[in-house]
């Protein structure tokens, strides 16, 4: 309970201070950075499985609450971005594999699952079943993510003009909920949980409350308004999360792993800024949303940037949710067709 309490500690901490500069996503990346410092200091943290999945349950179904009945007369226009998601992802990753290959200097199982643009906890499972190494995995998968949460506020602000006091429109107290609302959000959201975890629906905890939730709102059954405290917990205990990652790596390790997979992130981010510039000209959608849901970032993460920084959550989070499920079903037919690839070439030598 100690490293729980001294990562949530330190991220309610960093969270604040991010929160009182006008960072956009201030509280996670305040609740990150400060222990992903604790980490190189050598300080002890974690933060339960259990505890990181009621917030993704929480994040979820936030997210869902975007969703409006005006949705229907404009999601026809998505097919082109989702057909633009697709030629990203086939251009990403084969550059991402050979990246991880020729760069890295990890072996060629673990350099090709770090390199993925994919869910960690996916990447992490099938890179273990095949022979890599899980740590280097989810260290490098970490980093990236890391990475992009720290770099894309800004560069937001640079390339589109995003001040970074965009954010005081998401302190702003909103509607208190009522005792009704809260228990039917509550059981939409743990029900939706439930049966996505039995369906074995990727991304469970964030998408099965989602489903639900974002059905009610399109139908106009419910209208619900979150308090901005909700909110800002969420984000801490995200944070905090994937700060507690780094917990025990060594500082070498750790660096080592920030540049090389830094260098992967600048590949994809310019990639990404490319095909939201494309598809900018093609279509009536805005340059920022197009950013958030083409860049290689976490689903929870990215959606809710798009949720505090009001950037078109519901098409953000549709186009991850898209993306989550493509590699999740593509990944693994490609890494066991290459590992058997691998392995036949290895028998020769044998």
């Amino acid at each position: 309970m100690k490293k729980v309490i001294y990562s949530l500690g330190l991220g309610v901490i960093g969270g604040a201070v991010g929160a009182y500069l006008n960072i956009p996503l201030g509280w996670l990346l305040g609740a990150m950075v400060a222990n992903i410092g604790a980490s190189l200091q050598g300080v002890s943290l974690a933060i339960p499985q259990w505890l990181r999945s009621i917030a993704f349950i929480g994040l979820g179904a936030m997210l869902g609450t975007a969703f409006e009945p005006e949705l229907l007369d404009r999601i026809h226009q998505w097919t082109v971005t989702m057909a633009g998601m697709l030629c990203y992802l086939a251009i990403a990753i084969p550059c991402a594999f050979i990246y991880g290959r020729k760069v890295t200097g990890f072996d060629n199982l673990t350099a090709a699952f770090s390199s993925i643009p994919g869910g960690l906890g996916v990447m992490v499972i099938l890179g273990a079943s095949a022979g890599a190494d899980p740590r280097t995995t989810a260290l490098a998968h970490t980093a990236r993510l890391a990475t992009i949460l720290m770099v894309l506020p800004f560069l937001l602000r640079q390339l589109i003009g995003i001040d970074l006091d965009v954010t005081a429109a998401a302190n702003r107290p909103t509607a208190s909920i009522s005792l009704a609302d809260a228990g039917l959000f509550i059981a939409l959201a743990a029900s939706g949980s439930l049966v996505a975890k039995t369906v074995r629906l990727p991304s469970p905890y964030l998408l099965g409350p989602l489903i639900p939730i974002a059905g009610a709102q399109m139908a106009d059954l419910t209208d619900f308004q979150i308090p901005i405290e909700f909110v800002n917990v969420t984000q801490v205990i995200i944070g905090a999360g994937i700060g507690t990652a780094f917990s025990g790596a060594k500082p070498h390790e750790l660096f080592k792993t920030f540049i090389l997979s830094s260098g992967l992130t600048l590949l994809l981010l310019a990639l990404v800024i490319l095909f939201a510039y494309v598809f900018t000209a093609w279509t009536d959608i805005g340059f920022a949303a197009l950013l958030l849901a083409f860049v290689p970032g976490g689903l929870a993460e990215i959606g809710m940037l798009a949720l505090i920084l009001n950037i078109d959550p519901v098409f953000v989070a549709s186009h991850h949710a898209v993306r989550v499920l493509l590699i999740t079903v593509t990944v693994p037919l490609l890494a066991s067709r290459w590992v058997k690839r691998q392995q036949q070439r290895e028998k020769p030598n044998a």
